[in-house]
């Protein structure tokens, strides 16, 4: 599969307080996860992921909801780098 055809996207959370910082650790060893930041505003932690399709998207998204405690996700996927 060429880099053409994944799936870039960058996943922007809302966690609860007491959470934030393990979900941020442990985010970051994740393989598909390519960078995690801490991030002031609306949202706690923006995540850039780059995966092989929106189907393995969606998988990530619902591991990553069943795992975690977040109250809002905002999922942006690219269209072009």
């Amino acid at each position: 599969m060429s880099s053409a055809d994944k799936v870039v996207a960058f996943v922007l959370l809302v966690t609860d307080s007491n959470s934030t910082e393990n979900i941020f650790n442990e985010v970051q060893s994740i393989d598909k996860v390519k960078e995690v930041h801490l991030i002031y505003g609306d949202y706690d932690l923006i995540i850039k992921v780059e995966l092989n399709n929106l189907q393995e998207m969606t998988s990530f998204m619902m591991d990553l909801r069943k795992k975690f405690d977040i109250k809002k996700s905002s999922t942006l996927i690219t269209l072009a780098k």
